[in-house]
C-alpha cells in the first residue's frame, strides 16, 4: 500500500484511463459481436428453412413418382452448400432412405446420423411443421422437416411420413464475423491510444510538474528557513499554490506562538499536585512525570516509559472500562478521555485515580498518534462517595439491600423477565413476635434478632436470588428465572418458601434466651402485565395479610387460582402416594393388531379407582405423578404387574402371532440409576422372556441425556429387551439417534392420525414416517385408529400394526384373557381344518 502511495501520478492516471477504455470498448465490442451473431444467427435459420421448403417440394414429388434416383440428386446438389453437413430423409421407421453420405443410406438414424434426435421425429410428423435446434458447442444447427411419402402396393396406395434431417453449420460464418468485429476493434483502439498520449502530454505539462515542484518546495532543513513557492500555475494549480503560500506563513507564525505557550504550560504543571503523562501511541511510550510516579509511592527511576507501567497496575475489574473509555475517545465519541479507576502503589495498596487527557495528534486515516493527560488521586473523595452511598442503599442494622434497592432490582428483573421467557415470584415476609420482643426487650435486642434474621435469610438464598429489608420484621427476597410456566413457577416458590419456614422456625439464641419466630408469608408472580415493581410489591403483602386464610396455613398467593391449583396438585401427590399403599391402581392392556387382523401384541395401561370418588383420569394423575417423582413407584408397580401378568398369559398359551407387550416408561424413571438394575430384578423373579416385552420411550429424554439413554438401553438390549420411540414425530425426530439407538418399533402420534383423512400435511407427515420406518427396517406402529378410513389409508401406505378404539380399546385382565383365547381358538380351528 505504501508503494502505490509514493507512485507517480504520470504512470496511475494513465493506467486508469487504459483499463477504463479498454473495459468499455471490450464491453462494446462484445455486445455487438453478440448482436450481429445473432443477426446472423437468424439469417442462417431463414436460410435453412428456405432450404428445407425446397427440399420439401422436390423430394415429394419425386418420391410419390418413385424416382428415388432423383430424389438422390436432389439431396445431393442442396448438399454442396458448404456449410450444410448433412441431409438425411429418414421414414417413419428411423431408416434413413436418402442422404447425402451414400454410406448412411439404409442405416439406422439414431446410430449413424450425428445429432440426430430420433424423439422429435413423431412429433414433426404429427404437428406437420419445421422443428430448429441448436447446438451451442457444435455451432450447428438442425432442421427437422415434415415429408409426405407415397409407396404402391400391389392393388392399393398407402401413404406414409417421414422427416427431412438438415445439420448446418455456423461455425465458417461465426468465424468470418469474429475476425471482422477484431480487425475494427484494432482501428478504433489504435485512434484512441493516439489521443490517449496527446491528453496525457497536456496534463503532465499543466499540472504534474507544478505539483511536482510544489511538493519539492517543502523540502526544508530548518522550519526558520524562508519557503519559496512557484505562483505561476493555472486555474486549480495555481489556486493550490497560492494557498499552500498562505499556509506555511501561518504555520510560522502559530509556531511561535505555540512555544511561548509552552513555556507557561511548563512553570504551570511544576506547581500543580496532578501527575501528568504524554503518551506516543506509535511506539507505545509514555513520559511519566514526577508527581505521576510520587503519587503511587514510587522514585524516578523505578518507573520506565512503556506503557505496560500504567497498564500492569489497574484493577483488573477496572481494566476493560478504562480502555473502553479510551477508545470512545479515539473514535470520536468523546472529545476528551475521562476515567476514574483503582490502580495498585508500591505498599501493595489501590488507590482512586481520575484520569483525564486528549488526543493532540492524528495520522492521514485519523487515528491518534499522541494523547496528553493527567492524572489526580480521587481516593478520598471516592471512599467517602461509597460510604454515602451504601448507607443510602442498605440498612445499616441487618446489612441488607434497603428499600431503594429493592425496588431498582425488581424493576430490572420484572423487566427483564418480560423478554426471556422466563418467570419469577417475589416473596414478603413478615416475622410476627418481633414487635412484642423490641417492646419489652428493647431495641438492642430488636436489632440483634433482625441480624440474625437477616443472616439466616442469606443462608438459605441460592443463585441469583436476592434478599431485601424493608422495615420492622419486613423482608422481601426476588427469586427470579424459576420456569416458563405460572404452574411450575408457583410451585418452586413455595416448596422454596416452606424450606425458608422451616429455617426460620428454629430458635434464636440472643443472650441467654432462645427465641422462636413464627412468620407470615405473601408470594406473587412476575412478571405481569401493567405491573411495576412497587404494585408487585403491594400484591405480596396483601398475600402475606391474608396467609391466614391459605390453604398451606402461613403462605398465601396473591392469585388465588394458582394457589388452588397447587393445592389440588398437592392433594392429588398425596391420594397417589396412597393409592399405591392401598392396591388402587390396576393395568388395563390395549390390543395390537397386523394388517391381516392378527392380534400381536398389547399396550399396558395404568388406571387409578378411588373407591367412592370413582376412576381418575389418566390425564390428570400421570402429570402429577411426573412432577413429584411419584411416576418412579407408580412405573416400578407398572412394570411388575405387567410382567407378572405376561407370565400367567405364557403359561396358559399366546397366541401364534402374540410378540409384544408394551410397556410405557416416564423419562424420570429411565434416568433412575437403579432402573436396569430394578428392571432384571423383576424379569428374573417373574421368569418372562425378555423378548416379549418392548419398552417405550419418549423422544425428548434423547435431547437432554443421549449417552446416558443409550448406554442403558445397549444393556437392556443384551437382555432380550426391545425399544420402542413412543409418540414419534411429536419431538425431537432425528435420523442421528434412530441410527445409534437399539431401536425396532416406530409409534405414530394419535394427534396425527386424528385429522388425517382432512389435512394433506398430516398424510405428507404419516406417509414420510412410514416410509423411514420400512426403509430402516422397523415396526411402525399407528396410535389412535378411531374408523375404517383411517384404517385403510395407513394399510394403503405401508404400515404394518395399529392401535385404537377402531382395532381394540382398552381391556381389564379378565377380557383380555378372553381376547387371548379367542385368538387362540381361532388358530386351533384353522389348523384343524
Amino acid at each position: 500500500m505504501n508503494k502505490l502511495r509514493q507512485t507517480s501520478l504520470r504512470i496511475i492516471l494513465p493506467s486508469i484511463l487504459f483499463t477504463v477504455f479498454i473495459i468499455l470498448q471490450g464491453s462494446l465490442f462484445f455486445l455487438e459481436y453478440r448482436q450481429d451473431q445473432q443477426k446472423l444467427y437468424v439469417a442462417a435459420e431463414q436460410h435453412v428453412k428456405g432450404i428445407a421448403g425446397d427440399l420439401q417440394m422436390g423430394l415429394s414429388n419425386t418420391l410419390m413418382r418413385l424416382e428415388k434416383a432423383q430424389a438422390q440428386n436432389l439431396v445431393s446438389t442442396t448438399a454442396l452448400d458448404e456449410n450444410i453437413e448433412t441431409i438425411a430423409v429418414v421414414d417413419s421407421n428411423q431408416q434413413i432412405v436418402l442422404s447425402n453420405h451414400f454410406r448412411e443410406k439404409y442405416m439406422f438414424a439414431k446410430l449413424h446420423l450425428a445429432e440426430y434426435d430420433g424423439s422429435l421425429l413423431e412429433r414433426v410428423i404429427n404437428e406437420n411443421k419445421l422443428i430448429f435446434k441448436y447446438v451451442d458447442e457444435r455451432q450447428e444447427l438442425m432442421v427437422y422437416a415434415p415429408l409426405q411419402m407415397i409407396s404402391k402396393g400391389n392393388s392399393l396406395n398407402r401413404k406414409f411420413n417421414g422427416v427431412i434431417f438438415i445439420r448446418y453449420s455456423l461455425t465458417d460464418a461465426y468465424n468470418a464475423l469474429a475476425y471482422e468485429a477484431l480487425f475494427d476493434f484494432i482501428k478504433i483502439a489504435l485512434t484512441l491510444v493516439a489521443s490517449l498520449f496527446l491528453l496525457l502530454y497536456f496534463i503532465n505539462k499543466l499540472i504534474f510538474s507544478p505539483l511536482k515542484k510544489l511538493a519539492q518546495s517543502t523540502l526544508v532543513s530548518d522550519i526558520n528557513d524562508p519557503i519559496h513557492v512557484d505562483l505561476t500555475g493555472l486555474g486549480e494549480v495555481g489556486l493550490l499554490q497560492r494557498a499552500f503560500s498562505k499556509l506555511t506563513s501561518e504555520v510560522t507564525s502559530n509556531i511561535n506562538t505555540l512555544s511561548a505557550n509552552e513555556q507557561r504550560w511548563l512553570y504551570a504543571l511544576s506547581g500543580a499536585r496532578d501527575g501528568v503523562w504524554d503518551w506516543d501511541i506509535e511506539s507505545d511510550q509514555v513520559y511519566y512525570s514526577p508527581r505521576w510516579k510520587e503519587m503511587l509511592g514510587y522514585h524516578q527511576d523505578q518507573i520506565k516509559t512503556d506503557i505496560s507501567e500504567w497498564e500492569e497496575r489497574i484493577h483488573p475489574e477496572d481494566y476493560i472500562n478504562v480502555f473502553k473509555d479510551l477508545k470512545s475517545h479515539f473514535i470520536g465519541s468523546n472529545s476528551f478521555f475521562e476515567n476514574t479507576h483503582r490502580v495498585i502503589c508500591n505498599n501493595g495498596e489501590y488507590r482512586w485515580i481520575l484520569a483525564r487527557g486528549q488526543t493532540i495528534s492524528w495520522d492521514m486515516n485519523g487515528d491518534p498518534l499522541r494523547i496528553i493527560g493527567t492524572n489526580t488521586d480521587v481516593t478520598f473523595y471516592k471512599e467517602t462517595h461509597e460510604k454515602i452511598k451504601e448507607q443510602t442503599q442498605f440498612d445499616e442494622v441487618t446489612e441488607l439491600p434497603n428499600r431503594k434497592q429493592l425496588i431498582a432490582q425488581l424493576e430490572q428483573e420484572n423487566l427483564r423477565t418480560q423478554h426471556n421467557g422466563l418467570r419469577g415470584a417475589l416473596v414478603f415476609i413478615d416475622c410476627n413476635q418481633y414487635k412484642t420482643i423490641n417492646d419489652l426487650q428493647g431495641h438492642y435486642k430488636g436489632d440483634e434478632l433482625l441480624y440474625l434474621i437477616a443472616r439466616r435469610l442469606e443462608a438459605h438464598k441460592s443463585g441469583s436470588n436476592f434478599i431485601a429489608h424493608l422495615e420492622g420484621s419486613e423482608f422481601v427476597a426476588i427469586l427470579p428465572d424459576l420456569h416458563a410456566t405460572h404452574e411450575k413457577t408457583a410451585d418452586i416458590a413455595l416448596n422454596f418458601t416452606k424450606q425458608l419456614d422451616i429455617a426460620l422456625k428454629e430458635p434464636f439464641e440472643i443472650g441467654d434466651e432462645d427465641l422462636v419466630l413464627s412468620c407470615a408469608y405473601g408470594i406473587t408472580l412476575f412478571p405481569a402485565e401493567d405491573t411495576e415493581a412497587n404494585d408487585l410489591l403491594r400484591q405480596s403483602a396483601m398475600a402475606m395479610k391474608n396467609a391466614q386464610d391459605s390453604q398451606f396455613g402461613n403462605i398465601s398467593f396473591f392469585a388465588k387460582k394458582i394457589e388452588e391449583k397447587i393445592h389440588r396438585n398437592h392433594t392429588l401427590q398425596s391420594q397417589i402416594h396412597h393409592g399405591l399403599e392401598n392396591n388402587e391402581f390396576s393395568l388395563v392392556f390395549q390390543p395390537r393388531v397386523d394388517v391381516d387382523g392378527n392380534l400381536v401384541g398389547a399396550e399396558a395401561l395404568s388406571r387409578w379407582f378411588r373407591g367412592d370418588h370413582g376412576w381418575v383420569n389418566p390425564a390428570d394423575f400421570i402429570p402429577v405423578a411426573e412432577d413429584s417423582d411419584l411416576i418412579i413407584p407408580l412405573g416400578d408397580w407398572v412394570i411388575r404387574s405387567a410382567l407378572t401378568q405376561l407370565k400367567s398369559w405364557v403359561d396358559q398359551g399366546l397366541p401364534e402371532h402374540f410378540r409384544t407387550l408394551s410397556l410405557n416408561v416416564s423419562p424420570k424413571q429411565l434416568l433412575q440409576k437403579e432402573f436396569t438394575e430394578s428392571l432384571e430384578k423383576h424379569l428374573l423373579e417373574t421368569g418372562v422372556n425378555a423378548e416379549l416385552i418392548e419398552i417405550e420411550i419418549t423422544e425428548t429424554v434423547l435431547v437432554t441425556h443421549r449417552e446416558l439413554v443409550i448406554n442403558k438401553l445397549n444393556k437392556l438390549r443384551a437382555l432380550g429387551f426391545r425399544f420402542a420411540i413412543d409418540d414419534f414425530g411429536t419431538g425431537y425426530s432425528s435420523f442421528s439417534y434412530l441410527s445409534i439407538l437399539p431401536v425396532s418399533t416406530l409409534k405414530i402420534d394419535q394427534t396425527f392420525i386424528a385429522n388425517l383423512l382432512e389435512e394433506k400435511n398430516q398424510q405428507v407427515i404419516v406417509s414420510t414416517i412410514i416410509t423411514m420406518g420400512k426403509s430402516l427396517g422397523l415396526d411402525v406402529v399407528a396410535e389412535g385408529v378411531e374408523n375404517k378410513e383411517q384404517l385403510d389409508f395407513l394399510i394403503e401406505k405401508g404400515c404394518s400394526q395399529f392401535q385404537g378404539y377402531f382395532v381394540g380399546t382398552p381391556l381389564a385382565n379378565k377380557n383380555f384373557q378372553t381376547v387371548l383365547a379367542n385368538e387362540n381358538l381361532k388358530r386351533n380351528k384353522l389348523e384343524s381344518e
